[in-house]
């Protein structure tokens, strides 16, 4: 293992200029078109079947994860179909409009064309499709659906959205880059990921040329999730991809809301690691400020922390991107704590602005542009501690 002398790349070289391009765009557009026929049907069968539905914008959230997730799905739904112009709002009731009406009528092929097929992710949304009444009357989405098509196609379902479907590669690209970043300094680089599921920030890395070369420097690398059989998993994929690194990487059950329990792992000891990774799971904690100020903890002076998320925005734009998560009980289990934390799920770029000063990083870089995030939802925030 080689060490430098000189400061390693810093923050500001990371680069997504090449993943936020038209063709980027593209997938998002279309991803949005084919949720819009997707939502008609969906609230003309479970919201508007027998006419006109109570619509209270600004009603207070119901206490409890299990309780907030039929109210919030149901809000955001009408939400979406409001910013969009497609409900006639009178008084505390709406109804759709006849172009809403019209379109959740519309075979596949008369609404994308002749000939045009569905992309992948829009027959995977088709199987939440059919267990939104489920989730509605407040059941678990990821439940129903291994009720109805089995432990093994939720899994492929899961996969698919949260790792394959084009629009979530930019934020397991973002985080993989920022792994390589660090590594390139030469130095031996200490890694903490959190929640890491079956490992997308590694595989997206291995990707990289030169990425498994530069795997020399890593010290020590600690995968942790709080699902053993994710974890069960990783190991026997990175046991066969990436042999030369796991006699480096530690399996551990860590429970993020819990960071300060764990006095027997030696990366989330004070001032332990060089890089703290979050792909697309700091949302879902309960305690983010408990997190963040525990992540803090955890890194060196000068060290990274990176997380990846969607970056919520205008109902009308932002919601297909949370569609599958907004089903879950999972995803509303957040203690809210204003201004830091004023949504359930998914933040605002002030929440997150809000929420990393508070734990004390001052200095971060957010991408994409916060400008274009309406553009595109997916990235993420890296910060450096001081």
């Amino acid at each position: 293992m080689t060490t430098r002398t000189e400061p390693g790349p810093g923050i500001d070289a990371l680069s997504m200029a090449d993943v936020y391009t038209p063709a980027y765009t593209e997938q998002i557009e279309r991803a949005r078109h084919e949720a819009s026929l997707l939502f008609a049907r969906v609230a003309m069968t479970h919201l508007f079947a027998e006419g006109p539905a109570a619509y209270h914008p600004d009603a207070e959230p119901p206490a409890g994860a299990m309780a907030r997730q039929p109210f919030y799905f149901r809000k955001k739904l009408l939400d979406y179909l409001a910013d969009r112009g497609e409900l006639i709002v009178q008084g505390d009731t709406c109804r759709p409009t006849p172009e809403l009406a019209a379109r959740a009528r519309m075979s596949e092929e008369q609404f994308l064309g002749p000939g045009v097929t569905g992309s992948p992710t829009m027959e995977v949304i088709k199987y939440f499709e059919s267990v939104v009444g489920g989730v509605l009357r407040g059941r678990d989405g990821l439940v129903l659906l291994e009720e109805a098509y089995g432990a093994e196609e939720t899994q492929r379902l899961w996969h698919h959205l949260m790792v394959d479907a084009g629009p979530k590669r930019a934020p397991s690209k973002l985080a993989a880059r920022a792994l390589d970043l660090r590594l390139r300094s030469g130095e031996p680089t200490v890694v903490f990921e959190g929640g890491a599921g079956i490992g997308a920030t590694l595989r997206e890395a291995l990707t990289i040329e030169g990425f498994r070369e530069r795997t020399a420097h890593l010290a020590s690398y600690g995968f942790t999730d709080v699902s053993r059989s994710l974890m069960q998993q990783a190991r026997r994929t990175f046991t066969a991809e990436l042999p030369e690194l796991v006699d480096r990487m530690r399996f551990d059950r860590v429970d993020l809301d819990d960071l300060d329990a764990y006095d027997d792992v030696p990366y989330l000891q004070d001032e332990a690691a060089d890089l703290v990774i979050y792909e697309s799971v700091l949302y879902d904690v309960a305690n983010l400020h408990q997190v963040l100020s525990h992540s803090r903890r955890i890194l060196k002076p000068g060290g990274w922390l990176v997380f990846t998320f969607g970056s919520r925005g205008r109902p009308g734009q932002f919601f297909p991107f949370e569609f599958f998560q907004s089903t879950l009980h999972s995803f509303y289990r957040a203690e809210l704590d204003p201004p830091r934390r004023v949504n359930p799920g998914y933040l605002t770029m002030a929440e997150w602005t809000a929420s990393l000063e508070s734990a004390g990083f001052g200095r971060f870089r957010v991408l994409p542009d916060a400008a274009d995030h309406d553009k595109w939802p997916y990235g993420g925030i890296v910060a450096e501690r001081p």
